[in-house]
C-alpha cells in the first residue's frame, strides 16, 4: 500500500486515529548549523518510518507548507492524516526537525529545528 498524506487535520481530530510509526521527540537534527539535508534526516529513521516521512515531505513541498511545531499541534490543518488512516504526531522540536530537513534541501539553506519550533 502506498502511503501518502490524504488530508491535513487538527490535533483534536487526530486523536480519533492511531499513530503512524513516525513522529515523537526531536530537536537534535539540525542542531549543527551547516550541511544538514533531507538525506541526513532520513537516515536517522528505521525503514518502517520511511514511507511516512516521505509522504510528509511530498505533501509539504506540494502545498508549500512551512508550519511551526505550534501550528502542527494547534492549527486546524497541522497534522498529516495518512492513506492508511494513521496520523503523524510530533513534538514541537520533532516537527521543527522534519521541517528544517525538508526546507534545507528544497531551498539549499541551512535551517535548524529552532527555525520551525514555534
Amino acid at each position: 500500500m502506498e502511503i501518502y498524506v490524504k488530508e491535513w487535520i487538527s490535533d483534536n481530530t487526530a486523536n480519533k486515529y492511531e499513530n503512524a510509526p513516525c513522529g515523537g521527540m526531536g530537536g537534535w537534527f539540525g542542531f549543527k548549523e551547516s550541511g544538514q539535508r533531507w538525506k541526513d534526516y532520513k537516515e536517522t529513521f528505521i525503514e518502517i518510518t520511511q514511507p511516512y516521512i516521505e509522504a510528509i515531505r511530498q505533501s509539504v513541498i506540494e502545498k508549500h507548507l512551512k508550519l511551526t511545531g505550534e501550528q502542527h499541534q494547534y492549527s486546524d490543518q497541522g497534522v498529516p492524516l495518512f492513506s492508511d488512516n494513521t496520523v503523524g504526531l510530533f513534538t514541537f522540536r520533532a516537527w521543527g526537525d522534519i521541517m528544517a530537513a525538508i526546507w534545507s534541501e528544497e531551498e539549499n539553506k541551512d535551517y535548524s529545528y529552532m527555525d520551525f519550533y514555534m
